[in-house]
């Protein structure tokens, strides 16, 4: 990631979102983004370790400050970028514990156990935390919590792209259980309710039936929790969604800028050649009229010559193309000649 991390401002990648701020695209930008908020979650310098929750850390103004310095991205994603950044931080400590402070019985084993890209002062303060009282009987009533859980989901990360799935479809295929690999919990209750949500879409697809909840929701029901199902990161209950991911598209208003200036560019190199266009139609129009002008005068001068009764001699024509030209100022020096020379010969 130190390319990103070096990335100059002029050079940032735009991200666009769907209409609950979660990056969609482009799909390697979109990746890239995820991979650098890791980079940042485990910096101590924007992250320090010190902090019991992710709500404590300061400076997330900045954070989001620096992240926007790397990408484009809409106002939207702010909750998507902190909750993911939570989610990483989290991890990180969690992975710190298991690999550096359960291994070991001792505080000097733990502590001679320290990884590199973390401070020894945090590492200390985070040490006497975890042996803490109140910390043990957090992480004791985690496990518990974590124990009580059912219908867990089962297919690591999962992205869905292109078509919007239903509730019930998005939740089978997360609960999804390979053949062989064991698991800590019973299918028994997922499948019910699987079966069930079926039972409830075959019903909403009947034309008769007055069924309009959605299957999934009926099954699950609301329950308290603070994150709403099947949604993703950066979607919680006090924003409520209807969808299970968003159709509509956010740009950042770079993007969007950047779009109207194409577009208004475009069209203005249109106007400009449908003006050229028309500039040349108007100027052959006025050629074909002044050589039918022309040719008009020209067979009007003819015609006059003809009537003359004298002799047609040079003098006689002259003469009178000369009488001509006083009455149509407008009879150049090339035209009286082509028509002396054609009266002539």
């Amino acid at each position: 990631m130190f390319e990103v991390h070096a990335r100059k401002f002029e050079d940032r990648v735009a991200i666009y979102c769907n209409d609950k701020g979660q990056p969609i695209g482009p799909k390697k930008a979109r990746n890239e983004l995820t991979r650098f908020l890791g980079t940042i979650a485990h910096d101590y310098n924007w992250a320090p370790l010190t902090y019991t929750n992710w709500q404590k850390v300061l400076d997330k103004d900045k954070i989001w400050e620096y992240v926007n310095s790397k990408y484009i991205l809409p106002p939207e994603s702010y909750d998507w970028v902190m909750e993911t950044l939570d989610v990483s931080w989290r991890g990180f400590k969690c992975r710190l514990k298991r690999d550096h402070y359960y291994p070991y019985d001792t505080y000097e084993k733990r502590l001679n156990s320290r990884p590199n890209n973390v401070p020894e002062d945090h590492f200390k303060l985070l040490l006497k935390y975890w042996a803490s009282t109140p910390a043990k009987k957090t992480s004791l009533q985690n496990a518990k919590n974590r124990q009580q859980q059912d219908n867990m989901h089962t297919c690591g990360p999962f992205r869905q792209d292109g078509e919007v799935p239903s509730k019930r479809k998005l939740f089978e295929r997360t609960r999804s259980r390979k053949e062989g690999k064991t698991y800590a919990k019973p299918f028994d209750d997922t499948q019910t309710k699987i079966q069930e949500m079926r039972r409830l879409e075959a019903l909403e697809a009947d034309e008769s039936s007055e069924c309009q909840k959605d299957p999934f929701d009926e099954v699950m029901g609301d329950g308290r929790a603070v994150r709403k199902r099947l949604v993703g990161i950066g979607v919680s209950r006090k924003k409520p969604q209807e969808n299970v991911a968003g159709n509509s598209l956010i740009l950042p208003k770079e993007v969007m800028e950047s779009i109207k200036i194409a577009v208004v560019a475009d069209v203005q190199k249109e106007l400009s050649a449908e003006r050229e266009e028309i500039a040349k139609e108007k100027e052959a129009h006025a050629a074909r009229v002044a050589e039918m002008e022309r040719a008009t005068k020209e067979q009007e001068m003819r015609d006059d010559l003809a009537t003359q009764k004298e002799p047609m001699t040079l003098d006689v024509i002259a003469s009178a193309l000369a009488q001509l030209r006083q009455k149509d100022p407008s009879l150049t020096s090339e035209m009286i000649a082509k028509v002396i020379v054609e009266s002539a010969t």
